[in-house]
């Protein structure tokens, strides 16, 4: 799986949240409103959270990597393009 074209915008930060990412996965898959946290414990270090849609009271999760390990290796790359800016 090839990540690219990874866009951040940040925000004035609000309770941890700094900020948005857009992201395509092996050039044909555009994936966005991805938002971006700071740790409570490691202010340095970035979680992703991943957009849901609200049906009365169920949350349902549009997207997000099916295991730790890809959570892991799109975080990096994200934090990485966070740092930049």
């Amino acid at each position: 799986m090839e990540i690219s074209k990874i866009n951040i915008k940040k925000i004035e930060p609000n309770k941890g949240h700094v900020g948005f990412c857009s992201l395509v996965v092996d050039d044909w898959l555009y994936l966005n409103n991805i938002a971006i946290f700071t740790r409570l414990n490691e202010p340095e270090r970035i979680r992703l959270v991943f957009p849901e849609k609200k049906i009365g009271i169920i949350k349902i999760s549009l997207f997000h990597p099916l295991d730790a390990k890809m959570y892991q290796k799109l975080e990096e790359l994200v934090l990485e393009e966070y740092k930049q800016l």
